[in-house]
Parts: C-alpha cells; structure tokens; sequence
C-alpha cells in the first residue's frame, strides 16, 4: 500500500529498513555511499512448536493401513478364533451413519 499526497511517499509493503551512512564532511568530495540495507524480520521457534512438527511428520510417515493389523485379524477370521455377529456390524454402521448426519444437521 503507497500514501502519497504529502511530500512524502510512505511504502508500507516494505520489509526492510534503509539506514542512511552519515554525512561526509563537505571537503570531501565524490559521491556518496549507498545505502545500508538491514533486514528488521526475525522467526523463532519455540521447543513446543518443533517438537510438535517433528510430531506431525512422523504421523505423516505412518500408513493409512497397519497391515500387521489386518493380517491378524485374516489369521484369526480364518481359523475361527473369533465370530463376527453380522447384525452387531449392520447396527453399528446404522449409529455411526445417523450420528454424522445428526453432527451434520446441527451446523
């Protein structure tokens, strides 16, 4: 954003501040130094937010699927090791479908 209107033109988009070298004695003649660019921006980071992107990256790592899981649960389904109620998965599935659509109207 630019303010113009006055003598001066103010440039708010700036990022860094201009220090100006000081004055040469009027003897001395030639042209004058540019200007000394000094960036003002600094970021920390603090141990809780590193420790919590180093979190995120390891969850990110993971897979969507623990195979050791599903192939337990192959193992135990083939040889008999536990039943599954069909009717007892079907409810489950009818709760868990009515209680997003409940979460879903109330928004």
């Amino acid at each position: 954003m630019r303010i113009s209107g006055s003598p001066y033109i103010v440039d708010l988009s700036r990022t860094q501040a201009v220090r100006q070298t000081p004055p040469q004695p009027a003897g001395v003649q030639g042209t004058q130094a540019p200007a000394k660019v000094r960036s003002l921006d600094r970021v920390e980071i603090s141990p809780q937010a590193r420790e919590l992107q180093k979190l995120k990256q390891d969850l990110a790592a993971l897979p969507d699927v623990r195979m050791d899981r599903v192939a337990l649960a192959k193992q135990n389904l083939q040889y008999g090791a536990y039943r599954i109620d069909p009717g007892a998965v079907a409810q489950s599935m009818m709760e868990s479908y009515d209680a997003k659509n409940l979460k879903g109207d109330a928004a």
